[in-house]
């Protein structure tokens, strides 16, 4: 048994969580060149941070054009993308970044739908991305994700160490950056969490993936039985739950203007009225 499966047995949870903490807190940078994304935008105090949920499909989402966007995966195939021009390209999930062609293929696309964003990716895939010369004439930013924390004050949100919070691209990387960058009010559209409500339906915008097929419904996406996808999603839920008490913590607010979905732990905004407060 290695120290850190004695630990999981041994220490209590609380224990662990301050052990966790103190690390967190003492660790060295990692990755200084993300440094620059640090309070990047704290005088810009608004965002839209967009899912790829279905809500999406219906959304006019082009008074977005100008503003601070933080897009996740396959947003380029919004109607709206060119409109909105993302300002940062989000990718999580490894399983789009396995060095195959669809792979390939679809980081072209990704790429040519958002080509003034920036783009974040994760550490493991840095190798796979510089060897087959991804999102070249785009600014690249590598993140590494840490051991998940279960209270939000240990959340840490300094890119330039793992960030140890999440599930989906949208908890892992787009949330997390916009509070790191600095942004005190922060809205989310596409966020429906509804990868449950009918397991053979879409959970995309989109009807169906040319390249992932499996991704076009949780039952085509995974072969897992029931319990193991609640289990996924219930952290996902607690994820949610920990990024808006830490974001109050900092003084920020994290408003939920997806139609309809299941996230309830964010006060809810109409879209609209949220744009026009300014």
């Amino acid at each position: 048994m290695t120290p850190r499966e004695l630990a999981r047995w041994v220490l209590p949870p609380g224990v662990k969580e301050l052990v966790k903490r103190a690390l967190s807190v003492n660790r060295q940078p990692l990755f200084p060149a993300n440094a620059v994304l640090v309070n990047r935008h704290a005088g810009d105090k608004r965002c839209v941070v967009i899912g790829n949920g279905p809500s999406l499909k219906d959304m006019d989402l082009r008074p977005l054009a100008g503003m601070v966007t933080i897009g996740a995966n396959a947003f380029y195939r919004h109607p709206h993308a060119v409109e909105v021009g993302l300002r940062y390209q989000c990718i999580n999930d490894v399983r789009f970044l396995v060095d195959e062609p669809r792979a390939i293929a679809w980081h072209a696309e990704v790429a040519a739908g958002s080509p003034r964003a920036v783009v974040i990716l994760p550490w493991s895939t840095r190798e796979f991305v510089q060897r087959r010369g991804l999102y070249q004439g785009h600014a690249i930013h590598f993140m590494a994700g840490g051991d998940p924390v279960h209270d939000a004050a240990s959340i840490n949100l300094d890119p330039t160490r793992p960030v140890n919070i999440g599930m989906t691209t949208g908890t892992t990387l787009c949330i997390p950056l916009a509070l790191a960058m600095g942004f005190k009010d922060i809205c989310l559209v596409g966020f429906d969490a509804n990868w449950l409500a009918d397991i053979h339906a879409s959970y995309h915008f989109y009807a169906n993936n040319q390249h992932f097929p499996e991704f076009d419904s949780v039952a085509k996406e995974r072969p897992n039985q029931y319990e193991t996808e609640l289990v996924s999603v219930l952290r996902e839920f607690e994820s949610h739950r920990l990024l808006n008490e830490r974001a109050l913590q900092m003084g920020a607010r994290i408003h939920n203007a997806t139609r309809g979905g299941l996230l309830d732990m964010y006060p809810r905004a109409v879209f609209e009225e949220w744009l026009r407060r300014g």
